[in-house]
């Protein structure tokens, strides 16, 4: 008998199956944001007491809309879900605050559509009611307030179970917090409280040791902070010391993104399986009596053991007779929450961190804590990859390199004068920076995997220090770098631009696949030749090519790809030359000379200038090169210029490195030029000294320089001219151009002229003794007066007379006086710019009144106190 059913009926027994507690109860909605616009977002918690594997099961979120029972989007949840930890999906348009977690789809949904969260297509938990259109929204007749549209809403912390009843009316009992449209601050954290604004910083820990039988070896780090730790924003590095040694043994380079209590486990390779968890590698190659450290940048941030001890056969605690580094488990202890940074310290101290179990035990591996794994660190079957590479999205380019044009692209260097290579390197800078389009550090890997595509195999990339080819998607994420590549900064990141946030961190010219293994080895050392005084650095027992001076920190690359080397340090060097800071964030970077020290470091400096423009013309572009700088363009908008131009790397550092473009024309001797010389003097500048070699025939070109302009003076080795008439000193400056008909040199010479004031010899002839009132003439006469020289008289002192004055002859008539006085009068002779004065003085005496006599002593105070003397008198007898 076959028994009709409607669709919600028989959409409701697909989703509800039976129930049964096989369903996890404890994976809840605990957010639900239905804001303005896209403004929309949906958590979903662990709020159970054990972790989540996701994995082990088939969870699933389904929408379905406006009433329906097909499901309209499907999101199927992967991973495991820790303790108190969410998953967050949101709207890929909405607004920054709500663009947590992951983008999806499966936020399309109106104040009218149902959520159904299954496991293994039983429903666990719902949001709305299935098959349903409730019209804009549900509302609850017991609280005005709710409604499931425009309305941000999070679960009550009381609920601990989800609404295992999809068709049911809705909302069911009193399960919801309501908040205004559009807030936000509760993504991320369960509870009905907004998240704490400040999260508990990522920590990293050594967190279980395992030395069991045979090779049964494995050591577990774990970030048992609150936030995830990029391990590729720093150097970090867990190192293996053997039998008391100060010198580092085995090393593993942490790279990739660790979440909070996530872990990295790397086993010995002949371990038994249930030892095999994450990676294989060598730095489990220890036994009881070796130390391993944790570093970051270099600096201890926890240990095992004592750096520089050998304790015999192992560690032990006379506190506790069951602790040892030999044949045991041991797991950090919950209350631990800061790594043991003093490698050198006692092991394990006076308070020991570490908890012992049996040998060989393995149950804790993947998690960290005290206790035993509850099966959520099974690694996830990876997803099919989409992208590029491993976690790595598909990139939209920016640029066209089919339609690229170098004649427009440079067409401010060609059509360009410049004085000098600073000047030609700031202009390539500025083109080149133009349409430079910022990577983010993830968005890098993708790019790579195009621009150093291996030629014979589309689906590897090529290792820039070992030429091997490898697969796109072993792209080093997380864990060992065993059999993966990573992204080799060139221009070392430290010298300079730490930060992912600076350009020069992500600028994919300068980015190269890598060995993981050989770009450790190559660290931030510069480059320079140490092929006979360093060590040939060997990948999988082979040699390389490549090699190291550690006592110099010198780095000499194989040579197929030294030109390659040459060309990034020099489009770093000319790309970031300090002028775009407020961009880019990046200093002004420098190529030297020379091998930079280790205090310069951090420094935004490296080396050898020269010796990499050697390497440039050792090993000339080739199509692979040619080929990497296009796709770096396609996505990256802007090129490398050496690579389009490789002429450009003589013209911008040839000179600096003996090679220039220019070059000059080689002389020896030196012009003979007087120490000075005086106004009006004739002088000469003898250059005949000056020889190009035997017999070789010189012309002479010499130029006077005046402000910006240049006149030609003479042609001849020894000029000769008179120095001009100058106000004040002054210098005469010359160029002097020398050429043996192909090549040229140019000598700067600079002449002081010394200023002569101006002196003449003047005397005056004429009456200048007068009473008031007579007329006299004074007639000037000057020696060797020059010609053209002009006269200008004028009264300096005395009563003002009445004169008239022509040429040297100045008439005067005197003024009245009271008393007898001196007139002067200056004679001033004006020759060019210069003038000369002298002065002449005429006496007038002053005329007596008909009966008036001088008394005697006329003019002095005796004579006055004689008139005054009666009239004193007479007032004091009137008084």
């Amino acid at each position: 008998m076959r028994i009709k059913m409607n669709a919600v009926a028989a959409a409701t027994a697909m989703v509800l199956g039976t129930l049964s507690t096989a369903a996890n109860a404890n994976l809840v909605i605990t957010e639900y944001i239905e804001g303005s616009s896209n403004n929309k977002a949906l958590e979903i918690s662990n709020v159970g007491s054990s972790s989540i594997d996701l994995d082990a099961a088939d969870y699933k979120l389904l929408r379905y809309n406006n009433g329906g029972t097909d499901a309209g989007a499907t999101e199927t949840l992967t991973g495991t879900l820790a303790v108190g930890k969410s998953i967050i999906f949101h709207n890929g348009g909405a607004a920054d605050e709500f663009k947590k977690g992951i983008e999806s789809t499966i936020t399309y949904f109106n104040g009218d559509d149902a959520l159904v969260l299954t496991k293994d297509d039983v429903v666990i938990d719902r949001f709305g009611k299935l098959g349903e259109d409730p019209g804009s929204a549900w509302t609850d007749p017991n609280n005005a307030d709710f409604s499931s549209a425009n309305k941000t809403l999070r679960r009550k912390a009381s609920v601990t179970t989800g609404d295992t009843d999809a068709a049911a009316a809705f909302p069911s009992g009193d399960q919801w917090v309501v908040f205004d449209t559009d807030t936000s601050d509760g993504l991320g954290c369960v509870g009905e409280s907004a998240c704490s604004s400040e999260a508990t910083p990522g920590l990293l820990l050594l967190t279980e040791y395992i030395e069991g039988s045979s090779n049964n070896k494995a050591i577990e780090i774990s970030n048992v902070g609150g936030t995830a730790i990029d391990l590729d924003a720093n150097v970090y590095k867990l190192t293996l010391f053997g039998n008391g040694k100060t010198d580092p043994g085995n090393t593993e380079t942490l790279t990739g993104t660790l979440e909070p209590g996530n872990s990295l486990v790397f086993h010995n390779a002949g371990a038994a399986d249930e030892f095999k968890v994450g990676n294989a590698s060598t730095v489990t190659y220890f036994n009881g009596d070796d130390a391993l450290v944790l570093t970051k940048d270099d600096v201890v941030i926890d240990r095992f053991g004592k750096r520089g001890e050998d304790p015999g056969s192992a560690w032990t605690d006379p506190n506790d007779a069951n602790f040892s580094t030999a044949n045991k488990t041991l797991r950090r202890k919950d209350s631990v929450t800061a790594g043991d940074t003093v490698a050198e310290a006692d092991f394990p101290g006076t308070n020991n961190q570490w908890v012992v179990l049996d040998v060989d035990t393995s149950d804790g591996l993947g998690c960290a804590g005290e206790a035993a794994c509850d099966g959520s660190v099974t690694p996830p079957e990876p997803e099919p990859e989409t992208g590029p590479c491993t976690g790595c999205e598909t990139l939209t380019p920016v640029a066209d390199p089919t339609t690229f044009n170098g004649d427009i692209y440079y067409s401010d260097v060609l059509s360009g004068d410049f004085a000098n290579a600073d000047e030609l390197k700031n202009t390539l800078s500025a083109i080149i920076a133009k349409d430079h389009k910022y990577l983010t550090y993830k968005q890098v890997w993708s790019t790579l995997t195009h621009a150093d595509q291996d030629p014979a195999n589309d689906k590897n990339v090529i290792e820039i220090y070992t030429g091997a080819s490898i697969s796109k998607y072993d792209n080093q994420t997380s864990g060992s770098g065993a059999g993966k590549w990573n992204r080799e900064h060139v221009w070392a990141k430290s010298h300079g631009f730490p930060s992912d946030s600076q350009w020069g961190y992500t600028d994919a010219h300068h980015l190269r696949p890598a060995d993981p293994g050989i770009n450790t080895a190559r660290s931030n050392n510069d480059f320079g030749a140490c092929s006979d005084t360093g060590e040939e650095v060997q990948f999988n027992g082979v040699g390389t090519g490549n090699y190291l001076n550690k006592t110099t920190d010198c780095w000499e690359p194989r040579d197929e790809v030294k030109g390659d080397v040459a060309r990034m340090i020099m489009y770093m060097d000319t790309r970031y030359q300090g002028t775009d800071t407020a961009t880019t964030n990046m200093p002004d970077l420098v190529v030297v000379d020379r091998l930079t020290t280790t205090d310069e470091d951090s420094k935004p400096l490296i080396g050898t200038l020269c010796t990499l423009y050697a390497w440039n013309k050792l090993d000339a572009v080739d199509t692979y090169e040619q080929n990497r700088n296009n796709q770096v363009y396609k996505y990256q908008g802007n090129r490398n210029p050496f690579i389009d131009r490789p002429e450009l790397v003589q013209e911008v550092y040839g000179a600096v490195c003996g090679d220039d473009p220019n070059p000059a024309l080689e002389v020896e001797g030196d012009i003979v030029t007087p120490e000075s010389v005086t106004e009006g003097a004739a002088y000469t500048i003898d250059a005949s000294a000056i020889k190009a070699g035997e017999g070789v025939t010189l012309t002479y070109k010499w130029e006077q320089i005046v402000g910006e302009e240049k006149t030609v003076v003479g042609n001849e080795a020894v000029l000769s001219l008179t120095a001009p008439m100058v106000k004040a000193d002054t210098t005469l400056n010359f160029t002097l151009t020398i050429s043996d008909g192909s090549l040229e040199t140019t000598k700067a010479v600079s002449l002081p002229v010394t200023n002569v004031p101006l002196t003449l010899d003047v005397t005056f002839a004429g009456n200048t003794k007068l009473t008031e009132g007579e007329s006299t003439a004074i007639t000037a006469t000057v020696a060797d007066a020059p010609e053209g020289t002009s006269y200008s008289w004028k009264q300096v002192s005395g009563n003002t007379a009445v004169f008239t004055a022509t040429g040297l002859t100045l008439d005067v008539t005197s003024p009245s006086v009271s008393i007898d006085q001196v007139l002067v009068f200056e004679l001033t002779a004006t020759v060019g710019e210069e003038s000369f004065s002298k002065s002449v003085s005429i006496e007038v005496t002053n005329t007596e009144e008909a009966g008036w006599t001088k008394p005697d002593g006329a003019g002095s105070l005796g004579g006055l106190m004689t008139l005054l003397l009666p009239l004193m008198w007479w007032r004091r007898r009137e008084g």
